[in-house]
């Protein structure tokens, strides 16, 4: 975020990001997964600075950037039953100081030092009656170098949502430019559990009428039987295949995971993975995909112990153009990952046949089709019905950056 994003034609109106007043369906199962530990639903972002960011200009950054997306002052009102969509509201007692931290990293300022230190911030979990992020300067990098990291809850929004918010609050310059857009502070909401109820019945009713149609459909449909059941009986395959039920068994090496995370990274050049999905006449998502397959092909040969696949699960970007930024938009696609194939090449094409069945399966969009029905299962009851996902050996997600220089009270964002 930063203090010095151009002003444009919006006058001082906030950004068109992430206004909706109430989570969707698969907002709120993202939100109620946090009564299983295993399914929290934490997203994370990390940037490397070429300097240590001025301070007090990133904290009038953050403040701003709180004004320009209203949605990191908004807190998740619940029913008291935990059932149906929440609402966002404005919380009365937001508090940057409580967002916004700044730490110093003790030993060598390596890679393996700032990633252990995320670790950390990212494994303690966001507190559920506070807007639901988090932001931490880090600096004790060499070279005078630092790093901001920024925790999130899933519901807020998928991946590529963020980065469209994030690209519009970010700087394309290191100077301050005091004519930016200047919104007011917005209006605390006073939503009670009543206003909630009441809210989360009536969509309920105005829902009526669609379903209604949708059941009249189905009554038409069966003016061609033959047809009507081709469908049904394509959709019913398809369920147990995005469901998860259908595949393949999980390694055993992996079937014994801790609550505890760790992160990595390894660097590739852009360039490379273009040319080889040009190659192999495939895109980068499947040579990337190949390539974190391929690594699970290498532990394993390591361990002794080779296995012929594992359960993949992808993101599947069902977002349209006159979507609103922000939220989430995402269907689940799941893959057999190839790990006993060895030749790369190969691989790449296994996974981009797959990855195209995903993308074309019949039931490929499930949980946005039940989502509305979903939203309305206690926490504890919904992860039986998703608990497939935390059975996955790979959960692989691919989002591209901000694709022009940008930065953040007078620091450059070297990496992200």
């Amino acid at each position: 975020m930063s203090d010095t994003a151009d002003a444009g034609d919006a006058g001082d109106r906030p950004l068109d990001w992430a206004n909706e007043p109430h989570m969707s369906p698969v907002d709120t199962i993202m939100w109620r997964g946090d009564t299983d530990r295993r399914m929290r639903g934490t997203i994370c972002m990390l940037e490397i600075y070429d300097c240590a960011p001025d301070w007090d200009r990133l904290v009038a950054a953050h403040e701003w950037a709180s004004r320009m997306a209203p949605r990191f002052r908004q807190r998740v009102v619940d029913s008291p039953f935990g059932t149906g969509t929440p609402s966002w509201a404005i919380d009365p007692e937001f508090d940057l100081h409580y967002h916004l931290r700044r730490i110093r990293i003790g030993g060598d300022g390596s890679m393996r030092e700032l990633l252990s230190t995320c670790e950390q911030l990212a494994m303690t979990a966001l507190d559920p009656a506070r807007p639901p992020w988090e932001g931490t300067v880090i600096e004790g990098l060499p070279d005078g170098k630092a790093a901001y990291f920024l925790k999130g809850h899933h519901a807020l929004t998928d991946g590529l949502g963020a980065i469209l918010g994030l690209a519009q609050l970010h700087s394309p310059t290191r100077e301050h430019n005091p004519s930016k857009p200047q919104p007011p502070n917005p209006e605390p909401d006073n939503i009670t559990a009543l206003d909630l109820l009441r809210r989360q019945f009536g969509e309920e009713v105005r829902r009526v009428p669609h379903r209604l149609d949708v059941a009249i459909s189905g009554v038409r449909a069966l003016a061609h039987p033959r047809r009507a059941l081709s469908s049904a009986l394509r959709y019913g395959r398809s369920v147990p295949r995005v469901a998860g039920l259908a595949s393949p068994p999980g390694s055993p090496l992996l079937a014994h995971r801790s609550l505890s995370w760790r992160f990595s990274a390894f660097e590739v050049p852009f360039a490379d993975l273009k040319a080889t999905a040009t190659a192999t006449k495939a895109s980068i998502n499947d040579v990337y995909l190949a390539g974190l397959i391929g690594g699970f092909r290498l532990y394993h040969e390591k361990m002794g112990t080779p296995v012929e696949a594992i359960p993949v699960a992808i993101p599947i970007s069902v977002r349209r153009p006159e979507d609103p930024a922000g939220g989430n938009r995402i269907a689940v696609g799941r893959l057999s990952g190839p790990v006993a194939i060895a030749d790369p090449f190969e691989r790449v094409l296994t996974i981009r046949e797959q990855v195209r069945v995903a993308r074309h399966e019949p039931a490929v969009d499930l949980f946005n089709t039940l989502g509305s029905v979903m939203a309305w299962l206690p926490g504890s009851l919904l992860m039986q019905f998703s608990g497939t996902t935390s059975q996955n050996d790979l959960q692989a997600s691919n989002v591209p950056g901000i694709p022009w220089d940008t930065y953040v009270a007078g620091a450059k964002v070297e990496r992200m």
